[in-house]
């Protein structure tokens, strides 16, 4: 599946529900979502807004070929009911994307091999979404099965409020396969720290300050504000733009996947 959208809003390619008339444009779970199976290979999505579904991803297995199953760059995955990404032993790359006030956003189990940089994961509790579940769920096990996990998460935010949930980063470890899991320059809501993982430069339990948040009218504008604690926060990449296609700072980046500008 190959998806090529521009930065501009109008030329984005959206993914969602057949019913564009209110009220129920704005409904989750108005359709399945986009599952990738065995077989799949070579995906990349970019400028895509992939809303309103069930499980907006559904991947499994790793890819066929050496290449990443899946690549997502400067995406949108909001407002599903279930899941954002639900993936069972794959492979993704994610740059610049912003998973939003889905069900459980990140939700990657029985290993894999994933790298997300300058994300976003954030679910405020509305009245659609029940924010019940953690922003990011990681293990290398499912049921009795375990498989080799290697995830690297730099520069990203992993928040969520109004909800039910204390440690919206839950990392889960089974048996003696490999575990590499690394956290490199990232905020995160946790009141217990995962255990088994390496961890560099993490901003605990501040509140990223987005720029503006009104759930009675679903406006959610995750943009940082200037006092914001991830501002100038990230560590040097080779990403020079962020989710509108704005440059990045030179030197020390915005956390996220909007850079202030």
């Amino acid at each position: 599946m190959q998806v090529n959208g521009e930065k501009d809003t109008a030329d984005r390619v959206y993914l969602t529900g057949d019913r564009l008339d209110e009220p129920y444009k704005d409904f989750p779970a108005s359709w399945p979502g986009i599952f990738f199976q065995v077989a799949s290979k070579d995906n990349v999505l970019n400028y895509a807004v992939i809303k309103n579904a069930f499980q907006a991803i559904g991947i499994t297995d790793p890819s066929p070929n050496a290449n990443p199953k899946l690549i997502l760059n400067e995406c949108v995955i909001d407002n599903n009911y279930d899941a954002g990404i639900v993936a069972l032993n794959s492979s993704i790359r994610a740059r610049n994307c912003l998973i939003s006030n889905c069900g459980k956003n990140l939700f990657l189990v029985k290993g894999g091999d994933y790298q997300f940089t300058h994300c976003t994961v954030v679910t405020i509790a509305n009245r659609y979404v029940d924010h019940k579940d953690p922003v990011l769920t990681l293990t290398n096990f499912a049921n009795s099965s375990t498989a080799d996990l290697n995830a690297i998460f730099r520069n990203c935010i992993f928040w969520g409020q109004n909800g039910l949930v204390d440690d919206e980063v839950v990392i889960l470890k089974s048996g003696n396969t490999a575990f590499n899991v690394n956290f490199d320059h990232n905020l995160w809501k946790v009141q217990n720290t995962p255990a088994g993982i390496i961890s560099n430069q993490i901003i605990n339990n501040q509140a990223p300050q987005f720029d503006s948040i009104n759930t009675s009218r679903s406006y959610y504008d995750f943009r940082l504000q200037s006092t914001s604690p991830a501002v100038n926060k990230g560590t040097g990449t080779a990403i020079t733009t962020d989710l509108d296609g704005k440059p990045r700072a030179v030197g020390l980046p915005d956390l996220g996947c909007f850079e202030r500008q």
